[in-house]
């Protein structure tokens, strides 16, 4: 499991092959250029359109993979996820979102970034005038 220091430094720029390593997802692309050589299909995986674009899921349900990513990210297992956090889904879909991981990972942690709290004050500090901001964040 991975602990709350390696986590923090994972968010700050901590390699992350060495945290992928600590729960065995495997690098099949290192850059997005290499990517195209992956033909790998992902039975369990589709993507879904949300409002602010498509996203890739867990089949037959609307889990985002980036969702499953950031719990063994945080330091959970696969089977504490199908037991108690996310108990529509089985081993064998987390397996198959950690491999559609390891083969889409720019796009995934791109979108793992752009759903934080942060990126969300961001755009909401972007889009809107100071008073609404304020009414909306209560800030």
């Amino acid at each position: 499991m991975l602990d709350q220091d390696k986590i923090s430094r994972h968010y700050s720029g901590y390699p992350s092959e060495e945290i992928l390593a600590e729960i065995d997802i495997p690098m099949i692309a290192t850059s997005s250029s290499e990517m195209t050589f992956t033909q790998t299909r992902f039975p369990y995986i589709a993507i879904a359109e949300f409002t602010g674009g498509s996203r890739a899921v867990i089949r037959g349900t609307r889990i985002p993979v980036s969702v499953v990513i950031s719990y063994l990210l945080a330091g959970e297992t696969p089977q504490t996820l199908v037991e108690k956090i996310l108990p529509n889904i089985t081993l064998v879909q987390v397996r198959d979102a950690i491999l559609y991981y390891s083969a889409h990972r720019f796009e995934i942690d791109k979108e793992r970034r752009e759903n934080t709290e942060d990126a969300g004050r961001k755009f909401l500090r972007e889009s809107l005038d100071d008073d609404k901001y304020k009414t909306i964040t209560g800030a």
